[in-house]
Parts: structure tokens; C-alpha cells; sequence
């Protein structure tokens, strides 16, 4: 049997265990040392090994909400920092991101309950988009969401409103919501031409910014008799570019300019061929755009040429801008160079532009390559990178090669959602367009029509002029018992001479 030890005491003030008795441990001096008129010299802090698990336990304080809270939030900020700021420009420059709304949200509630909102909706997304995905399926993004709206009640900041105008815009495009997101972007752009621009702030980070967002809403709906115009003018001229930003904030308002342009001729484009050819005024804007941007190639070319502290040749990041914005406008070109024509045979003339498209995403697929780190294949952008661009040459360079060319790259270039244009929607749309102005019966063998012959171009009355996605989906079943969901889309098409026809069309989307 074992033997009944002692228990003996170890805890006690300094003097009654010096004295070897027994301490009432009373605080801050124990009553025997007082009683006995001892000075009690206090208690020594035991060290952690002293105490027991169920004491240290016991003993550790449970967090309060707000403390919960507090590190909840302080978490999503730091997820925002290092994950979702820097890619969040794609490749262009992220300086608005990284540094100006981070900034911002150190100084103004509204702008960090609008990034904690972001931040949210980021890390929940899964890895393939939901068609919609809605933003009450995160109740914390919701929460942020609503009291950003609740604090910028309560701020006169002319710039905290405009950059807390475009948080909101990429919350909804985060959600998928389109009507949300032009909504915001129309809201902002009111507030930008209805008030002077007299802060530095305002005139060198929020203005460019919205200038590049005004672009998205006329692929989304809007119309230029009808969306708000940003009247400011803009501060950078197409005449000599230091830096890459510079030329970037010069293209920018005036590719919007173009898009405007474009969108206000489709009524023209898609209309009856007795309608009236185009006035004067909008043949001088014509020429008067087309110039424009010749100006901004020769400004941009003698900045690529140029040997500059800023401008350093070796650097891979600015070499993919230089081809992005390169890309831009080029299609920009295109685009003021055909929008006045009704047929589609007017896009063969701008092969070589297409071709040079290709070229230069191919050039920063393979600087990309080379840079290839954590930022790889982010989920998402909220500037529009390589993805539209490439989408515009599969669906109106009619040089199969060319298309199929654009379609791979697509794949490696574009993010998975840039803007509201989700990356695999314009994969399985510009496919299906292939496979009807090409008339493959089999499907699309990207292999095989790699090598395709330029010559073989399809007539006009194979070529869809637009197209209308209509909200209607399907399912149907594989070959080998799987199920594919499938988009309906509207092409329009005509013959030469005659009104635009209706063809309904289905498209399979990604799993």
C-alpha cells in the first residue's frame, strides 16, 4: 500500500514561508505576519511551470466580444493588405489600392467597413464563380456592407465619397450584381461632374480611376444618351510620357471616349439599311478620335524608346503594361475604324492589328511567365485586363488561326472574373461563335485549327454582327452521362442588303 504523504504548502507570502508556517494568504499583507507585528514582505509571482493545467486554465480570462471582434476585423484588414490590394488593379499599377485605400481606412469608417466587406466576399469565393453569387450568403459582408453606408452619412469628404463610391463598386462586382455595380459607377461619376476637382487626391488617384471604371457599364447596358459623362478634364496629354502611369492615365480617357462613340453608332451599325448615313458632326468626331489616338501612339513610342530613370526597359512588370495598353489601342482602333460600317467583311481590313494583338499578348504571357509568383491566377481583378481585349479578337477577327490563338491565351492571361466579365462565360460565348461563323458541325478542335489557313474566312452572311445573352439556362447530358448547364444567347446576323436576323443559340458553360 502506498504511504499517505504530507501535503505541503508552496504558495504563501515571502516571510511565513521563510518562518516555514502556514500563510492565510490574505492581500496585500496576510493577517498572521499583521497580527504578530511581522512586516510581511508580499507574495513572489510563481512562474508558469508552477501552476497546473486546470489552474492556467481556470485562471485565463475569457475574450469579450469587442476583443473578438476587434482581432476579426484586424485579421480582414491584413488579409486585404497582403492578399486581395495587389491584385486587385491586375497588372496595371496598384498604387490606388495598395497604398491610397489602405490609407483611407485608417481615416475614415466608411472605407474600412466598405474593405472589410471586400475582403469578406474575396476570401469566401470558391474556386469557380457562382453565375451570381449574392452577397447574403456572407452575413459579415453584409454587416460592413450596410455601416459603410450608414458612416458615409456622416462625412463631408469629397474624396472619402468618390473612393467609398468605388469600394461599393467592387463589392458589387464581387457579388456578380451588374445592375448595382453600374448603378454605383453612375452615382459616382454624377458626383465627379458635379463638383470642382480641387484636391490633389481627387485630381491624380480618384479621377483616373473612374475614368478606367466608366468603361465597363456600355458592355453591361448602359447607353451614352444615358449614362452620365465625366466632364473634367484630365490633366495628362498625349504628348511626352515619363512613366508608364502617364500614358496609362492619357489612354484611358480617351479609349472611353472611343466606347461612347461606338456605343452611340450601334443604332446606325444595327439598323436598317435606308437609315440615314451618318451626319457630319459624327464623322468629324470620327476623325477627330482616330487622330487622337495616333497622337498617343507616337507620344507612347518615344516613351518606350526613351532611356530615363523612370523608365527602366528591364523591368517585367512595366513591360506587361506597356503590352496591355498596347492591346487597348489597338482595339481601340478597330473599334473607331469599323463602328460606322454595317456589314462585317470591314473587320478583314484590321487583320494586321489583330495579328499584332496576338503578338503582344504572347510577349506578356512570356514576361509573365518569368515573373510567375503568389499573385498568380488571382480570382479576381477590378480593372479590366487581358481577358476583354482577347474576347474582342475571337469574336470579330474572322482569321480562325487568330481566334484560336486568342482563345489560349485567354486561358493563361485573363483572371478568372476581370470587372463583371467573367473569364470563362467569354471562353465558352466566343467558342460557340466560332464554331457558328465557321460552320463546325464537330465542335471546336483547338489542335487542329491552330494551323487553320488565314484565307479561309467565313462570308458575310455567316458572321454574327452581335449578340443578346438571354437569361435562360438549360442542362442537358454528355455523351458520357454528365450533366452540362448551357447559356442561350441571341445572334444577330443578316445578309447583305437585308434586316438583321435572329438566330437562338446555346452555349455550354464551365462546370
Amino acid at each position: 500500500m502506498a504511504r499517505s504523504g504530507i501535503s505541503r504548502v508552496k504558495t504563501g507570502c515571502i516571510t511565513c514561508k521563510i518562518r516555514r508556517i502556514k500563510c492565510d494568504e490574505a492581500h496585500p499583507a496576510c493577517r498572521r505576519c499583521v497580527t504578530t507585528g511581522r512586516a510581511c514582505d508580499g507574495y513572489s509571482t510563481p512562474s508558469t511551470a508552477s501552476y497546473s493545467w486546470a489552474q492556467l486554465l481556470r485562471s485565463s480570462p475569457t475574450p469579450s466580444p469587442a476583443a473578438t471582434h476587434a482581432a476579426g476585423e484586424l485579421r480582414a484588414l491584413g488579409f486585404f493588405r497582403e492578399v486581395v490590394a495587389p491584385v486587385l488593379a491586375g497588372p496595371l499599377d496598384g498604387f490606388f489600392w495598395t497604398h491610397l485605400v489602405i490609407q483611407f481606412t485608417h481615416q475614415e469608417q466608411a472605407a474600412r467597413h466598405a474593405v472589410l466587406a471586400i475582403s469578406s466576399l474575396y476570401e469566401n469565393l470558391q474556386q469557380g464563380f457562382a453565375r451570381l453569387p449574392l452577397i447574403e450568403k456572407n452575413a459579415l459582408a453584409v454587416k460592413h456592407y450596410n455601416e459603410a453606408i450608414r458612416q458615409l452619412r456622416n462625412t463631408n469628404s469629397q474624396e472619402a465619397v468618390l473612393l467609398v463610391c468605388i469600394l461599393f463598386t467592387c463589392i458589387d462586382m464581387l457579388r456578380g450584381d451588374c445592375e448595382g455595380a453600374v448603378s454605383h459607377c453612375r452615382h459616382g461619376i454624377n458626383m465627379v461632374a458635379g463638383n470642382r476637382v480641387d484636391s490633389t487626391v481627387v485630381r491624380d488617384q480618384l479621377l483616373p480611376a473612374f475614368y478606367r471604371m466608366a468603361i465597363f457599364p456600355f458592355f453591361f447596358g448602359a447607353r451614352p444618351e444615358s449614362f452620365p459623362e465625366i466632364t473634367t478634364r484630365h490633366p495628362h496629354k498625349p504628348t511626352t510620357f515619363w512613366t508608364i502611369a502617364e500614358a496609362q492615365c492619357s489612354l484611358d480617357p480617351l479609349v472611353l471616349q472611343v466606347i461612347r462613340f461606338v456605343r452611340s453608332a450601334d443604332e446606325y451599325r444595327l439598323g436598317q439599311w435606308t437609315n440615314d448615313e451618318p451626319g457630319m458632326m459624327a464623322l468629324r468626331e470620327r476623325v477627330s478620335l482616330d487622330t487622337a489616338l495616333d497622337e498617343w501612339a507616337k507620344a507612347f513610342h518615344a516613351y518606350q524608346g526613351q532611356k530615363s530613370p523612370q523608365h527602366d526597359p528591364n523591368d517585367m512588370r512595366t513591360q506587361i503594361v506597356e503590352r496591355l495598353l498596347g492591346m487597348k489601342w489597338l482595339v481601340a482602333k478597330i473599334w473607331i475604324d469599323t463602328c460606322l460600317s454595317r456589314g462585317e467583311m470591314v473587320y478583314d481590313l484590321h487583320l494586321d492589328k489583330f495579328r499584332a494583338i496576338i503578338e503582344l499578348a504572347r510577349q506578356a504571357e512570356a514576361r509573365r511567365q518569368a515573373l510567375r509568383d503568389v499573385r498568380a491566377s488571382p480570382k479576381f481583378s477590378f480593372e479590366m485586363g487581358f481577358g476583354p481585349l482577347l474576347a474582342f479578337v475571337v469574336i470579330k477577327c474572322r482569321s480562325l488561326r487568330l481566334r484560336v490563338a486568342a482563345l489560349s491565351l485567354m486561358k493563361t492571361l485573363a483572371y478568372r472574373r476581370e470587372s463583371l466579365w467573367e473569364n470563362g462565360t467569354m471562353i465558352a460565348s466566343g467558342t460557340r461563335t466560332i464554331e457558328v461563323e465557321h460552320g463546325l458541325q464537330g465542335g471546336l478542335d483547338i489542335k487542329q485549327e491552330a494551323s487553320s489557313d488565314d484565307e479561309a474566312l467565313p462570308s458575310e452572311e455567316q458572321r454574327i454582327q452581335d449578340s443578346i445573352t438571354l437569361n435562360e439556362e438549360q442542362t442537358v447530358t454528355s455523351h458520357d452521362g454528365g450533366i452540362i448547364l448551357q447559356q442561350r444567347v441571341a445572334y444577330l446576323m443578316r445578309r447583305p442588303g437585308e434586316s438583321i436576323t435572329v438566330r437562338d443559340e446555346w452555349y455550354s458553360l464551365a462546370a
